[in-house]
This record gives C-alpha cells, sequence and structure tokens, in this order.
C-alpha cells in the first residue's frame, strides 16, 4: 500500500537482529519454524479482519508466503535486501535477566503469541503487528512495540544518497490502520503516534477508512 510520505533515511540492519526482554515478553528475530504458531495467528478470523485482505490464512504453507514478505526485496536499499525486521513475541515467564545472559538459551521452544516488525522499508519504515487473541487485554501489544521502537531507533542511519543523516531531516515510522480498529488506535497512541492523515482506500470488499499514523524519532536517540 504505497501510500506513505518518502523520507531519505535508511537504517544500517546488523547481520544477525539482536533478542531482547521486555517486561513480559521476549522478542525474537523470525525464524522458518516460527510458520505453525504464526498460522495459529494469522487464521483466526478476528485477527484477519483487521488485516489486508481479510482472509485468514488456510494453511501453513499461505502462511510462509506471507512470511517472506517480511525479507525486504526490490525497491530496498542494496545494504537491507534479503534482511528483515520483525520479530516473534514469547511470554517471558522467567526473570528477565535469564534472557540477558548469552550463556543460557533463548526460549525459541516457547509458544510464539505475537509478531511485531517493519513491513516495509521504502517508501518509508511501516510497522505491523498482531497478538493472538488468546492473548488480547494484556497491554502485549503496546510493550511489543515500544521495545520494537527502541530497537529501530538504535540503529545507526545515513542518507539514501550514501551521507550521514543530518538532524533537519526526517526520520519517522508509520503505521495505518482501519478506523474502527479500537485497538490498534490505542496502541499506538500509548506509543506516541500521531494521525498524519485520513483516507478512504478502495478494495474488492469495499471501502476501509483509514488512520495513517506517524511517530517522529526522539531527539535523544539522535
Amino acid at each position: 500500500m504505497d501510500i506513505l510520505p518518502r523520507q531519505n533515511i535508511m537504517v544500517q540492519l546488523p547481520n544477525a537482529l539482536p533478542l531482547t526482554t521486555t517486561k513480559n515478553l521476549l522478542l525474537r528475530p523470525l525464524a522458518d519454524s516460527d510458520a505453525e504458531d504464526l498460522f495459529a495467528i494469522r487464521s483466526r478470523p478476528e485477527v484477519a479482519k483487521t488485516n489486508h485482505p481479510k482472509t485468514p490464512h488456510q494453511s501453513v504453507e499461505e502462511t510462509r508466503e506471507w512470511m517472506a514478505t517480511k525479507i525486504f526485496g526490490e525497491g530496498s536499499a542494496e545494504h537491507l535486501i534479503g534482511r528483515h525486521f520483525t520479530y516473534v513475541l514469547i511470554e517471558n515467564t522467567t526473570d528477565r535477566d535469564y534472557h540477558q545472559d548469552a550463556q543460557q538459551p533463548p526460549l525459541c521452544d516457547a509458544r510464539v503469541i505475537g509478531y511485531v516488525g517493519i513491513n516495509e522499508v521504502y517508501p518509508s519504515p511501516e510497522i505491523g503487528y498482531s497478538i493472538h487473541p488468546d492473548y488480547w487485554g494484556k497491554g502485549y501489544a503496546t510493550e511489543a512495540l515500544k521495545g520494537l521502537l527502541e530497537l529501530w531507533w538504535s540503529l545507526p542511519r545515513q542518507s539514501q544518497g550514501g551521507d550521514v543523516a543530518g538532524s533537519d531531516e526526517t526520520d519517522s515510522v508509520f503505521a495505518i490502520c482501519e478506523k474502527t480498529n479500537l485497538g490498534s488506535v490505542r496502541v499506538l497512541r500509548k506509543c506516541g503516534f500521531g494521525v498524519l492523515q485520513e483516507m478512504t482506500f478502495e478494495h474488492d470488499g469495499g471501502l476501509d477508512e483509514l488512520f495513517i499514523w506517524e511517530l517522529k524519532r526522539p531527539l535523544q536517540t539522535k
């Protein structure tokens, strides 16, 4: 959905994304082995109705195909092609310091209850997330998005022309959600996003009234 304003800032992604923890969650980089758990989320009608397209996934293979779209490809800067910035969410039921100890194994086998990430980087970074309905109402989406944003803002940056990014250049992330998706509206507001634009999006299933959200990079991270 190419409806976002273009910006000239490009992040530098590491070869391997780091693990991170929040109060209640472990954020682990997306892996091929997550397909079945993600299918359990993307196949739920109540999840699908807030996504585009609005059809629940019918098979794990369909979910794998969707996962492949999280890999940045044509249209991205050369140094981003083949990389991604998507994390799966696992409940952090043990002591937080356990996951920060490099000698301890991460909870790779625990159930994935959601995901959060940057869907695309061109023309501007756009975030996306979903939580399994069994875990709605716990504040996990807000917590996960704040954790992701902390990682995103910490990445080194440059202008797409190759120069070091200047302080006067716009550096924002964006989100798109339906006006009726009150859960996402609350999450985005709690994370500091503001409505940049309202628009109508026409698709095969009808019309969606959308909010386009923007969050500027905090000054203290520049």
